[in-house]
């Protein structure tokens, strides 16, 4: 079904501007909108998949995978925000061909202009003729000036299309690589945006208790403030983000790079995580309403990739910050 709208669009766009002689640059037009059109619909399924997760989440007695899918929620709102800001970019290079057709439409009237007034030159020509075989002096005078007329408005209008036609062309290169250069960056801005949202949504999958040979009653989830941390540090860095900034005095390279081989102690090195720089310690949630005196249960300090356990600090206690936001969002889904 969904072929056989395509193929119907496209022929009637066809259709549409067979008259006009741009069929290829009009179905640029529209295939860029449907472009468009896309990924705003990819945004909004993505949206209403992370709103249904929470819903689910909020129906759950485990507090890992409420606060887990809770903090997730954050991050899809910022993802969608970002992906509306690249619809938005997409529309801006969508009326860049927009204009060009428009700039073509306009060298088409002066084409137009240029054929009438060649045409009113002969006719005024054959009229000419016409009265020098009557031999009428007086008519003949007056179509003669009128032909020199006819010939200067020729003359100017010849002009003035040669004029539009290399100021056309020459728009059209400015607007073609404006509008690609601007469609790079926003590419470029949306996959670091995407790498840093999507790196956020993946530390805090990290926190997520291990149950692997363990009891359920020994779980213990340490995850609240290093989740919360996680997108509050995502969203200051998308905030944050330039995209002029981020490729400013960036090198143009003319030619393929040298070859490179990275240094031996550079190979293994772990991958820097910007999100746990400054660590802290928090106090760990206990599932259900067993206790246990294991020492594993103690307050962690957790990274992306590794969980180290620290001593004990008895004077940590935990904030209230989440669960005061928890319990907003359940009150907010509930009818």
């Amino acid at each position: 079904m969904e072929k056989a709208s395509k193929a119907l669009r496209r022929s009637s766009v066809r259709l549409k501007s067979m008259s006009s002689g741009y069929q290829e640059l009009s179905m640029v037009i529209s295939e860029l909108r449907g472009v468009r059109s896309t990924a705003k619909a990819f945004a909004e399924a993505q949206c209403s998949a992370a709103q249904d997760m929470l819903k689910w989440s909020l129906t759950e007695e485990n507090p890992a995978i409420r606060d887990t899918f809770f903090q997730l929620s954050e991050l899809s709102a910022l993802w969608t925000e970002v992906q509306k800001e690249f619809a938005d970019h997409l529309k801006e290079f969508v009326i860049q061909f927009e204009m060009i057709l428009e700039g073509e439409h306009h060298v088409d009237q002066a084409r137009t202009h240029v054929a009438a007034s060649e045409r009113r030159a002969v006719k005024i020509k054959n009229k000419l003729n016409k009265a020098s075989k009557r031999g009428n002096v007086e008519e003949t005078r007056q179509l003669e000036m009128k032909l020199t007329e006819a010939k200067d408005s020729c003359d100017l209008a010849q002009i003035e299309m040669s004029d539009r036609i290399q100021e056309n062309e020459g728009v059209k290169l400015i607007r073609v690589k404006e509008g690609l250069l601007k469609l790079s960056d926003s590419y470029l801005e949306l996959a670091h945006k995407c790498h840093i949202i999507h790196e956020a949504h993946r530390d805090i999958a990290y926190q997520i208790p291990d149950v692997h040979n363990k009891e359920l009653h020994e779980i213990t989830y340490a995850g609240p403030e290093l989740s919360k941390q996680a997108v509050l540090t995502a969203k200051d860095r998308v905030r944050l983000y330039n995209r002029h900034a981020e490729h400013a005095g960036a090198p143009v390279h003319e030619g393929p790079p040298p070859p490179y081989s990275p240094p031996r102690d550079l190979c293994n090195t772990t991958p820097y995580n910007p999100y746990y720089t400054h660590p802290f310690y928090i106090s760990p949630h206990t599932f259900g309403s067993h206790e246990t005196n294991d020492e594993n249960s103690s307050n962690r300090l957790l990274d992306s990739d590794t969980q180290t356990h620290l001593p004990t600090n008895p004077d940590v206690t935990r904030h209230s910050d989440y669960e005061d936001d928890l319990a907003g969002a359940v009150g907010s889904m509930k009818p």
